[in-house]
C-alpha cells in the first residue's frame, strides 16, 4: 500500500468518526438518582408575634431558625441551618415555610403543617425542592415539638423549641 491510499484510508476514518459524533452526539455522564431516609433532632428559637383577628381566635406569625443535626445524610451533608417562617392559627393550625441551608450553600425548601405549635404535637411537611446538587429534591418528613417555651414581653414574645422523632425518606433525580 503506497502513502496515498494509506492517507486516504486514514482521512476517511476521521470523517467517518467526526459524523458519527455529529449524528449521534458526544457521549455524557449522567448523575445517578439518590433516594434514602434520614432522622435526626432539630432546635430552633425565635420570636413570635401576636396578631388580632377577635376575641375566640389566637393568631400569631413568628420566624425561627436553628440547627438540624440528622443521622444520615440528605444529598452529601447531615448537619444544616433552618429558617423558618410561619402562621399559627388557634382554630385552623400552624403552616410554616422552612429553608434548610447547607453551610457550603445548597438548600432544601420545606413546607410544615400541624394543629398546633405547642408540645407533643405533631408536625408533618414536605420537601419541595432545593438548590445547587439539591434542585429537584422532594419528599416528606415529620417530628414531634418535644418542648415548646414561650417568653412573653407584650404582643412579642420569645419562642424554643426541640423535637424528637424527626424522620423523613427523600428523592434526589
Amino acid at each position: 500500500m503506497d502513502f496515498n491510499q494509506f492517507s486516504k484510508k486514514w482521512s476517511m476514518l476521521i470523517i467517518s468518526l467526526i459524523v458519527v459524533f455529529v449524528t449521534v452526539g458526544l457521549p455524557t455522564v449522567s448523575k445517578a438518582a439518590e433516594s434514602g431516609e434520614f432522622n435526626g433532632t432539630w432546635v430552633a428559637n425565635g420570636s413570635r408575634e401576636k396578631f388580632s383577628f377577635g376575641a375566640d381566635r389566637e393568631i400569631y406569625t413568628f420566624e425561627l431558625s436553628g440547627h438540624v443535626s440528622l443521622k444520615t445524610k440528605i444529598g452529601k451533608k447531615k448537619h444544616y441551618w433552618s429558617e423558618c417562617i410561619g402562621l399559627s392559627d388557634s382554630v385552623s393550625g400552624a403552616v410554616v415555610r422552612c429553608v434548610w441551608k447547607d453551610l457550603d450553600g445548597p438548600e432544601i425548601y420545606i413546607t410544615l403543617q400541624s394543629d398546633h405549635l405547642q408540645s407533643d404535637h405533631r408536625v408533618t411537611g414536605t420537601i419541595i425542592g432545593g438548590s445547587d446538587h439539591l434542585q429537584g429534591i422532594s419528599g416528606d418528613l415529620s417530628f414531634i415539638w418535644s418542648s415548646v417555651s414561650f417568653q412573653e414581653d407584650g404582643s412579642k414574645s420569645m419562642l424554643s423549641g426541640q423535637t424528637f422523632d424527626l424522620s423523613g425518606s427523600y428523592q434526589i433525580p
